[in-house]
């Protein structure tokens, strides 16, 4: 908290009882992030017994993925929170890392990179999907794909708010539409900008990770796989299948209803979905349980979503 210039962050509770935090000018109200399993490890620890969760890998907060800072607040920022993230995990066995990178700085990401994996034993980066207007797909991020390749960890996604780095407009601003529909808008699109931006098909070791059962990418895949074979733009765009490239991705469980959950089961197979669970937020999977009963699967398969899977993909012992 406060190691981000006028950025901040800080968390509280007002004199009327309001819990908010705050990241710049954005203020996310009635979540409650001071004591709570979002900022105290040990409560965190009793809301993982509670849910049956034995290990977990512990995200940033995507409101302080702090791209639009200055370049020099960015950079000390994420060194002070990979810092932070990697002294919690080693105090506390059940946490693992990933951490947050600097990307209006692709070289200083790439060294942050290095020294959170090499250094600090996170496990994977985790990532916004608009870098202060520019998409990931953007030429000047080559040399970090290619420094998650040759350390062999995955990018994860998770979209911020929009009114957390813009103005969200008239269509997400109001009703928090910015965050309950915006993060599955902004996710499927940055699918789309690292399959058809090349950035899957020029690096085929780079593992990516999408939260939220993937946004719309998932349900949108035909439309996709489509337009590559049908517009005349996609002509010769890509060296790879289109299935060799969608398999470098996999998602996660946090769909909220068993049908969708089922769907995403079915199309993309047990083995590239994993356990998440939106933890601690006022839209918490805890009936992740329940919504993988209902889909009786076979025991490995279940096994695979509930922690197989993780291991693999993040390495984990």
């Amino acid at each position: 908290m406060g190691t981000c210039g006028a950025a901040g962050p800080e968390m509280g509770i007002r004199t009327d009882g309001t819990e908010y935090f705050r990241a710049g000018n954005y203020v996310l109200e009635n979540v409650k992030f001071a004591n709570s399993p979002f900022s105290v490890p040990q409560l965190r620890l009793e809301k993982m017994e509670a849910l049956g969760i034995h290990r977990q890998l512990v995200s940033p907060n995507p409101i302080t993925y702090f791209y639009h800072v200055p370049t020099k607040d960015g950079v000390e920022f994420s060194r002070r929170h990979n810092d932070q993230m990697a002294e919690v995990c080693r105090t506390h066995t059940q946490l693992v890392g990933a951490a947050t990178l600097p990307l209006q700085d692709v070289q200083a990401s790439c060294e942050e990179l290095r020294r959170a994996v090499n250094d600090l034993g996170l496990v994977a980066s985790y990532l916004g999907t608009n870098v202060a207007g520019r998409p990931l797909s953007d030429p000047c991020f080559a040399d970090l794909w290619a420094t998650h390749e040759a350390l062999g960890v995955p990018v994860m996604l998770h979209s911020a708010p929009r009114g957390a780095y813009e103005d969200p407009g008239p269509f997400f601003s109001q009703w928090e539409l910015d965050v309950i529909s915006g993060f599955n808008v902004d996710e499927g699109i940055a699918v789309a900008h690292l399959l058809f931006g090349g950035v899957l098909d020029r690096h085929p070791a780079l593992h990516v990770h999408v939260a939220h059962g993937g946004g719309f990418a998932p349900y949108h895949k035909g439309r996709l796989q489509t337009a590559l074979s049908k517009r005349p733009w996609a002509s010769g765009l890509l060296s790879r299948s289109f299935d060799e490239m969608w398999q470098q991705l996999s998602f996660d469980t946090a769909v909220h209803h068993a049908d969708a959950l089922r769907f995403l089961v079915d199309t993309e197979g047990a083995e590239r979905v994993l356990l998440g669970s939106n933890f601690a937020g006022w839209d918490v999977e805890d009936r992740y349980q329940e919504l993988l009963a209902d889909l009786h699967l076979p025991a490995k398969s279940q096994a695979a979503i509930l922690g197989d899977n993780a291991r693999r993909i993040f390495r984990l012992s």
